[in-house]
């Protein structure tokens, strides 16, 4: 019988069976099977491998007559390694400190260095908050506020979490069941469950909402597209409609507390007693109307009720916005009475099915499963997906650091490891990574330094000479020589670089890009933490662009020029594109003028040859060539008339708004 005609509570049999026969040692997809660490592959060049890593990408690169490229210089691995790791340039005395460190450990003392630094977690959070589909606002919901009052909380969790180097397993549970850990006298976790509360609001429909905390929670933790179960069983991975609706029950078993748990007390002195003496006066306000209004409010009165909501968002409003609200946890509590799920046939609320039982996915807990039976069972659902049985949760995130480190990951499509998604291209060090980072206590960083310390990483991103210049831009008499644009790529025949032998050249993304506009200037406000900041109104902010206030429904249309996240949904990969309008911000926009007028002031020196050398010093870590020496100074000291000037402000801003808008800038070799 042909599968298309089964029906479909058949076809959820079909695929059950499917996942309990690869759990029992069917051959099945790749994902769904055991993590298991591989021994190290046989390799010919036994002097390359650095670390355990490199032999695996060795092996590969072998296999295909392939040899791996030649180290990076010391420059460019010690300006790959800072963006990599903090999302900013080295400086200057930085640069010099390591080119004059000829010790062994002097690329390890660096790591060390970075990853203890704080810019850490704000580089590497973002990267999350991205998972998260992380933003400030709710979208549309009719008359009731659009902020999100304590979102803040989340992004900073995220932040700390990030630092101190939580172990990825508590990671996951404190942001699906933080609330029912014992956290002792510091609340500050509970604002993990920001993972779940801070999406779309859809209108208010639950339905909508609870899909959307589904989908976060697999397609971000477990790499599986579960929401494509909503109405019918998955036409591709093992996932009934049943498993849907058993997860459904969980988070329909569990509600966001009409008072949100704080976690820090109100700001200090008359700020504190402002916000307090307000909001009493609201919440008296609203209590009193619903009093005097009991009656025609239980009769659902589509104008009363209104007003109603109009005096919740006034409270709402209050706790958002004033300076002196303390913060708060957007939490989820279990309801008194859990749900018992039934199918949506269809998908449609209004026409239930069967009743299913609260339990994980049958594709990775098998055919002995339990239903939960701790209230919700967020919990257990949580410590289901950060089990070390899990065969999916760990490579989907050692998968998600490659893919930062290296501009793809092992697996090209980081949220689908079902049928329909991208086999790993190294499969074995996909499953060593991974049974590695279990093992050694689901620590992030010491990921980083299994994968920074390989000579994988610190190839050079062509097997050609990178000092190579364009000989074009010499003759046409640009400013910046417009380097690696000639690079003889000698392994043309892998041009995704999927064997990696050779460093990807990566465009750095829009926070990298602004934070370091601002940071190479003088201008970064290193201020960390707190709430959501405007980075595009009419007095700049210059917080680092973690901090901006992002808003779901009304987007700035510059974050999206320049391949922003949408925040609407889970975001496993962010386009990157090069188009006019980007371009034209950094030609035309009054921030970079500010910026580069900041830079001019910042390198003043005692002549326009130091001053030069100064700024490509901040700008690019190394000295001007005596070509580019050249062009700088006839730029800056011939006036329109082919005579010899003294240098002027506009030309010194001009020549520092180049330096700025250049690809060295831009792109991390």
């Amino acid at each position: 019988m042909h599968l298309t005609r089964l029906s479909i509570p058949a076809v959820g049999i079909l695929l059950t069976l499917y996942c309990a026969q690869s759990l029992a040692g069917t051959p099945a997809h790749w994902a769904f099977q055991p993590v298991r660490e591989p021994a190290l592959p046989a390799v010919k060049n036994t002097a390359w491998p650095a670390t355990p890593v490199d032999y695996f990408v060795l092996a590969k690169l072998e296999a295909n007559g392939v040899s791996p490229s030649s180290p990076a210089d010391k420059r460019t691995l010690l300006r790959r390694i800072t963006f990599d790791l903090i999302g900013l340039p080295p400086t200057p005395e930085e640069m010099e400190a390591f080119l004059a460190d000829n010790s062994s450990n002097a690329y390890e003392k660096v790591i060390e260095r970075l990853l203890e630094s704080p810019r850490y977690g704000e580089r590497w959070g973002r990267y999350w908050l991205d998972v998260a589909r992380y933003a400030d606002s709710k979208g549309y919901v009719f008359t009731d506020e659009r902020k999100f009052p304590f979102s803040y909380t989340y992004r900073d969790y995220v932040i700390r979490a990030f630092n101190e180097d939580l172990p990825y397993d508590r990671f996951i549970i404190e942001q699906l069941a933080a609330d029912q850990l014992d956290l002792g006298e510091d609340k500050r976790p509970l604002a993990a469950m920001g993972f779940l509360t801070l999406g779309r609001r859809f209108l208010n429909s639950t339905p909508d909402i609870i899909d959307d905390r589904i989908d976060v929670t697999t397609r971000g933790l477990l790499g599986l597209t579960v929401a494509c179960a909503r109405c019918h069983d998955h036409k591709y991975d093992p996932i009934p409609q049943a498993d849907y609706y058993s997860l459904y029950g969980v988070f329909a078993s569990s509600v966001e507390p009409g008072d949100l748990p704080l976690i820090g007390g109100p700001a200090a002195g008359k700020l504190g007693e402002e916000f307090t003496k307000e909001l009493e006066r609201l919440k008296a306000e609203k209590e009193k109307f619903a009093k005097e209004h009991e009656a025609e409010l239980k009769a659902r009165n589509r104008k009363l009720r209104d007003e109603l909501r109009a005096m919740q968002s006034k409270i709402d409003k209050h706790l958002a916005t004033h300076p002196g609200s303390p913060p708060r946890a957007m939490e989820l509590v279990d309801a008194p009475s859990p749900m018992d799920p039934h199918i949506f046939l269809r998908g449609n609320p209004s026409n239930p099915g069967p009743k299913v039982p609260r339990q994980f996915l049958a594709c990775v807990s098998g055919a002995e499963r339990k239903p939960f039976t701790k209230g919700s069972g967020r919990l257990e659902l949580a410590k289901a997906i950060a089990s070390k049985d899990n065969p999916l949760t760990a490579r989907v995130l050692v998968n998600r650091v490659w893919q930062h480190h290296f501009g793809q990951g092992l697996v090209r499509s980081p949220s689908n490891f079902g049928i329909r998604g991208e086999p790993p291209t190294h499969p074995e060090l996909l499953d060593w990574l991974a049974a590695r980072f279990m093992s050694e206590g689901w620590s992030i960083k010491k990921l980083h330094r299994t994968i920074v310390l390989s000579n994988t990483y610190k190839q050079a991103s062509s097997n050609a000479d990178v000092g190579l210049r364009n000989a074009e831009s010499k003759k046409s008499g640009s400013l910046v020589s417009i380097r690696n644009t000639e690079l003889r790529v000698s392994n043309a025949e892998d041009p995704e670089n999927r064997l990696l032998g050779r460093f990807s050249r990566q465009k750095l993304d829009y926070e990298g890009l602004r934070d370091s506009l601002l940071y190479v200037s003088g201008q970064l406000d290193e201020t960390a933490g707190g709430r959501a900041v405007d980075l595009f109104g009419p007095a700049f902010s210059k917080r680092r662009t973690i901090y901006g206030f992002v808003d779901r429904q009304n987007l700035p249309g510059m974050l999206r020029a320049f391949d922003f996240a949408n925040p609407d949904t889970h975001c496993p990969q962010r386009f990157t594109n090069t188009v006019p309008v980007q371009a034209l911000y950094l030609m035309n926009g009054s921030f970079i003028q500010e910026l580069a007028k900041a830079l001019v002031a910042r390198t003043k020196a005692d002549s326009p040859e130091q001053q030069i050398k100064h700024m490509y010093s901040i700008t690019f870590n190394r000295p001007p060539d005596a070509e580019e020496l050249r062009l700088a100074t006839t730029f800056l000291t011939r006036d329109d008339a082919g005579g010899q000037v003294a240098p002027v402000a506009e030309k010194w801003q001009e020549f520092a708004q180049v330096l700025l808008m250049s690809n060295e800038f831009a792109f991390v070799d």
